[in-house]
Parts: structure tokens; sequence; C-alpha cells
């Protein structure tokens, strides 16, 4: 499904990565044509091939699912890094490559001989992740996703009032530090296009995910305020979150006025728009454990269906609480296309979408698949 006229064709990307934020990111540059090599260690691999259930089954035999959903459209070549010859092959895919990435522990790759410094060139776009920077106190502490989700005060602030800190059900903390690195190659792609240099770049998963929680981290920085937790609530609005229908959960927003009153005559409380609690969203904020019975004391008369229907016609943001199958297997996804059949799997479709491309979307490759076509061809 390969585009020749994609984005970033002809830029080679050397993917020294493991686990999820590093693999994330290159395969997203993979996506938009370029050619990734992904190094990997002999026998082994990248550990994330082992997180399973559920196993994948192919004629090279069998890889896990988790593996398979964030490294596709690579190539994988099998060095051992330890060895004479595996770090003169890296050296020379260094020599080649336009974008480096690596999330070694800091100073693996300058021992290696492969540091950015170490390969002295001015073109070249390299990238380091790590869990908590390449320098300070932390920096020889292991960065892994569960680790920054706790550090970070997410698990703190998406907790229930009163109960234990909770996880997010992905790896929050790698994915969005991989989009951070995707966005800075690309911004670093378009600058050497004009000056014809390249750069180093440094990214922390903790300070990415910080970088994220903007509406969490500016309520202390700016305020001294530490964000309560809310468990399904949102904090600073006011309907915005799960409620309870006859036959099951979804979810209703009213960010603002107009959607506030619409909700009201939806569920045939017209009055409460003019009750001087809820008048304005800083009174709804204030009066929320009383005005959220009000509202679920209507939605718990009808299953879930009735609403949807009628708040939709209404025009008030809504929506189910789906399991991941249901919504994968929702005919309105389908038939926008974002689950598509390669070599006989179904997978998801890139959710970029360019007018008159088509994204690559090859399998992800067997462990050192690639090897001898790639070392013969670039070292």
């Amino acid at each position: 499904m390969a585009n020749s006229s994609l984005p970033l064709d002809g830029v080679l990307v050397l993917d020294l990565t493991r686990a999820v934020s590093g693999p994330f990111c290159t395969m997203n540059l993979g996506d938009l044509g370029a050619r990734v090599i992904k190094i990997e260690e002999p026998g082994a691999g990248d550990e994330c091939r082992g997180w399973g259930p559920p196993f994948i089954s192919s004629g090279s035999g069998s890889t896990s699912a988790y593996f398979t959903g964030i490294n596709r459209n690579k190539e994988s070549v099998t060095l051992d890094l330890k060895s004479p010859a595996g770090k003169a092959a890296l050296l020379k895919l260094c020599a080649k490559a336009d974008v480096i990435i690596e999330n070694f522990r800091p100073g693996v790759m300058q021992r290696l001989g492969a540091g950015y410094t170490s390969l002295n060139r001015d073109d070249l776009i390299y990238v380091s992740i790590s869990g908590f920077g390449q320098t300070g106190p932390d920096r020889e502490r292991a960065g892994y996703d569960i680790l920054v989700q706790a550090m970070s005060g997410l698990m703190a602030v998406s907790a229930y009032p009163d109960g234990p800190p909770v996880k997010c059900g992905f790896p929050v903390a790698d994915i969005v530090t991989a989009f951070y690195a995707s966005q800075a190659i690309l911004a670093s792609l378009y600058a050497r296009e004009k000056t014809g240099k390249g750069r180093y770049i440094e990214i922390a998963l903790l300070e990415a995910m910080l970088g994220v929680m903007c509406s969490v981290t500016s309520s202390w920085l700016l305020a001294h305020q530490d964000t309560k937790p809310m468990g399904a609530m949102q904090a600073s609005i006011v309907p915005y979150q799960i409620f309870r229908c006859s036959d099951g959960m979804m979810v209703i927003g009213a960010p603002n006025e107009r959607l506030w009153k619409s909700l009201c005559r939806t569920i045939g409380r017209e009055d409460l728009p003019e009750d001087p609690r809820f008048l304005r969203n800083e009174l709804r904020v204030k009066h929320r454990l009383e005005l959220i019975p009000l509202i679920e004391e209507k939605l718990i008369l009808e299953p879930r269906q009735h609403w949807i229907e009628a708040f939709e016609r209404d025009q008030v943001p809504c929506g189910p609480v789906l399991t991941t199958g249901e919504i994968l297997e929702s005919p309105k996804l389908r038939a926008r296309g974002a689950v598509v059949n390669v070599n006989g799997m179904e997978v998801l479709r890139s959710p970029m979408r360019f007018e008159g491309l088509d994204l690559r979307l090859d399998p992800a490759p067997a462990l050192g698949a690639d090897t001898n076509k790639v070392l013969e061809e670039l070292t």
C-alpha cells in the first residue's frame, strides 16, 4: 500500500528504540513514507514482541499483538551491539541515516561510539528519549510508562474521590512522548531543508506527560491549587461526566451555557438553568454534588439509546461508554474505512488522512527479516 509521493519519501530513519515511545514515533514516520530500519537484539528482539497474550502467528513464528500494533512500516535488522562487527555495522548505518532515534539509558550510545557528538554530522537529526532526561539527578532511573503516570500526578488526578490512584488503560506517557518526538523530528526536517543543518533533540517522558497535563499543571503553577481527583468528572466543567441510564452508562458534556440549557430541555428540567445555584458554570462546579443527582434521576428512567437519540436530536454532546471491541466493530467506524485488512489481518489505518495520498500500511516485520538485505545495501 506504499505511495511513491508520501511526505517523507527518501528520509532514512534508524530506529534504536524498543518498548513503546520510540517505536510508536518511528511507526508514524513510516506511515508518512520514511524508510525505518529497526535495530533489534539477535534472538530476543524488542521486548515488546513478548508482551502478550494475545500473540499473532505468522509463517516466521509468532509475535505479540502489542508489538504488531506499534511497529508497522519498518524493516527489522538484528545486530549484536556488544560485538565489534555489530558496532561497525551500526556506525555504517548511522553514517547513512537522516534521523537517528534512541531510547537507551543515558550514556549507552556514547559508549557504542554512536552518540550525537561522536558521529560528528552537521546534517544529522538525532533524538534521545528517556524517562527523566539526559541530565539531572534522575537521569539513570528507568523510564517506564507506569512510573511516569505515577510520578507526574496523572494517577492521583485520575482517581475517584477517596479512592486509590488510577492507572490509564494504555501507556499514555509513552504515546504522548512519541508525538512530541515526531513533531520535533518533522520540524527539524523542515528546518534542515532551509539550512542544511540537523540538530540534537532530547525528550523526557515525565516532562512530556506534564506538558499534556496543561490544565492541571497550570492550576498549580498559577494558583498553587492541586487538582482534586474527580474520577469520571471534569474538575472545571459541570455537567461533563459519566451518567447512569436504566441499562448502561453514557457521557454527556455541556461546556457552555447554550448546551447546558439544551441539556435541561432534553431531560424536561427547564427550571434548572434558572436555579441560583446553577446560573453559570462556576456556580455549577461549586454545587456539583447537588446538581448531578437531579440530572441522573431523570436519566435513570430510560435506556441509554433513548437518551442518546434525544440528546443528539437537541445537539447536546453525548456518547455511550463502549468497550474497545464495541467501537472497533461499530458500523459507523467501519464506514470510515478506519479498519482495513492487510495480509489477512485487520489493522487500524493511521488517523492522518491526506487528500490524494494513501499512507503506507505494511505489517510489522519478523525479527531480523531484513538484516541481510539492509546490511548489503547500506554498509
